[in-house]
């Protein structure tokens, strides 16, 4: 794709246009701190509104325990193991078309031989993922007990929160401050650096 000329031409252009967009940007930013600069101030204060992700995130890390309800209903979810599972891999097994999984994972951009190799790699991942279900069915089913305790051992709870905690920090950087507090010489700087990228990005998007 990327040796189309077509498309070269098309990344160069939005390539042009998105920097001759953001030296418009810039240009109107400078200009705004040199004329009136406790208004573009408090507009970018009202804009850089603070959003913690801890909050918005609480609820999906509390944990919930689901195995009352698995276990009030083990035997329904049971027989859905077991028989989707022994439907999936007799169809896997007598039904599977290769070429048709290369055609719907767009894999015959590969070597024949690599893009048969990597369908049957899916094919053997599902056998194998169906395989595990039958087992889970059959010990949900006869032996709960067992089950229990295997979940026990591989369902550990850890925390995002804990883990991550300290970089919902909001900081603020050396240069807002310095903007905060020099807005005016600030605002001259964007503006002969937005002057550049027009100058320069314009030139180029008639040659284009």
């Amino acid at each position: 794709m990327m040796g189309s000329q077509t498309v070269r031409l098309w990344l160069a252009q939005s390539t042009v246009i998105f920097f001759l967009v953001s030296g418009i940007f810039l240009l109107a930013v400078g200009m705004s701190l040199i004329v009136n600069s406790a208004g573009a101030l408090r507009l970018f204060g009202s804009l850089n509104r603070w959003v913690s992700m801890r909050r918005a995130t609480k609820a999906l890390e509390i944990p919930r325990d689901t195995r009352p309800a698995v276990q009030k209903y083990r035997y329904v979810l049971a027989t859905v193991f077991v028989a989707g599972g022994v439907f999936a891999i007799i169809g896997l097994v007598t039904q599977f078309n290769t070429a048709a999984i290369i055609m719907l994972l767009h894999l015959d951009y590969f070597h024949p031989t690599y893009a048969a190799w990597l369908a049957d790699g899916v094919r053997w991942i599902l056998i194998v993922g169906n395989l595990a279900a039958i087992v889970a069915g059959i010990l949900l089913a006869f032996f709960p007990d067992t089950l229990i305790a295997i979940e026990a051992r591989g369902g550990r709870w850890y925390s995002e929160r804990k883990v991550a905690r300290g970089a919902d920090t909001l900081h603020v950087t050396s240069l807002d401050t310095w903007v905060a507090a020099y807005p005016r010489p600030a605002g001259v700087i964007i503006t002969i650096f937005a002057l550049g990228l027009i100058g320069a990005f314009g030139l180029l998007l008639p040659g284009l």
